[in-house]
Formats: structure tokens, C-alpha cells, sequence
């Protein structure tokens, strides 16, 4: 029942999430959770998870774009944690840096594929997606976000990085008044 009612919160949200162009961190945080706990069940055994946010962020102050580090999760979980012979892990950290917001998602999973290899239909449908969200916020804010996608540096796995501009919940408000 409990895993039931996590599931429904998660369906709930990304439905609901199509109609705000913005959340706030501490709710992406929430919803993230949720979602890995879920996949957990599902997939027992297979990963474990951790979120960090560094002690200067206003988790309920700063908000960012909807469904733009969920994808990235669920590519590791589905497709860099498949057939491994260790335990998966997940490490999302959110960090202010000068007057941006960077956001790490990195994993221990299988990497990138090398060029030679079948690239999923699934990365680039996600990627098409946040990109999308990435150019819009751009237009409407007149930001510089970003993202890059890597492997892992020294150690297996891959690595995203997203740089957003920071956006207060005063600026939101202001901006829909």
C-alpha cells in the first residue's frame, strides 16, 4: 500500500508538473525521492541513492525548470545499472556557485556509449526534451543554462552537469503578477 500510494504521488506530480514551469528545489528533492524509492522496488537490490544540497541553498527559496534531472536518473537506473555486476549508485548534488545553480548527477553505471555502439532511442528522447526546456528558459529569462553529459572522470559511470541560473521564489511571483 505504502508503495502504491508513492507511485500514485509520482504519477500526480509529473502529470501536474507539465503545467508549472517551475518548482522549487526543495519539491524536486521530494519528488525524486519518491521516484527512487519506487524504482528501488522495483528494481531491489540493484542501486542505491544519495542527495546533497550545500548548506547555502534555499531549498524552498530556489526553483528550477520541472522534470529536468529525472530523466537523467532514470537512464541510470534502466540502462547504466543493466547487467552490472555491482551495486549501483546515484549521487544528485545541487550547489550554488557565483550566481548559478549547478546541479551533479552522476553514477557508477556502464558510461556512455563509444561512438561505435547503438546509442538508446530513450537518452535521445530525453535529451531532446531537456534541451527544449533548457532553450526556453533561456529565451524567457535571457539566461545562459546548460547541461553536459560525460563520463565518469578516473572511475566508472557518467556525469551531468546543469548550470541554471538562480531563480527565487520572489522573482516567480513577481514575474506571473
Amino acid at each position: 500500500a505504502s508503495n502504491l500510494s508513492k507511485f500514485s504521488h509520482i504519477m500526480r506530480e509529473t502529470l501536474e508538473s507539465t503545467y508549472k514551469e517551475f518548482i522549487s528545489i526543495e519539491q524536486e528533492i521530494e519528488f525524486l525521492t519518491q521516484y527512487l524509492e519506487v524504482q528501488k522496488v522495483h528494481f531491489p537490490g540493484t542501486f542505491s541513492y544519495e542527495m546533497n544540497t550545500s548548506e547555502d541553498l534555499e531549498t524552498d527559496e530556489l526553483f528550477i525548470p520541472p522534470m529536468i534531472i529525472q530523466p537523467f536518473i532514470e537512464n541510470s537506473i534502466e540502462h547504466a545499472f543493466a547487467g552490472l555486476g555491482y551495486k549501483g549508485e546515484i549521487n544528485v548534488s545541487f550547489q550554488k556557485k557565483n550566481k548559478e545553480l549547478l546541479i551533479s548527477i552522476t553514477d557508477n553505471g556502464k558510461g556512455l556509449p563509444s561512438p561505435g555502439q547503438k546509442n538508446s532511442e530513450h537518452i535521445s528522447r530525453a535529451t531532446q526534451i531537456i534541451r527544449d526546456r533548457i532553450y526556453l528558459l533561456n529565451r524567457k529569462l535571457k539566461t545562459k543554462a546548460a547541461y553536459q553529459i560525460s563520463n565518469g572522470e578516473n572511475k566508472p559511470g557518467a556525469q551531468v552537469m546543469i548550470q541554471l541560473p538562480l531563480i527565487y521564489k520572489d522573482q516567480i511571483l513577481n514575474a506571473s503578477s
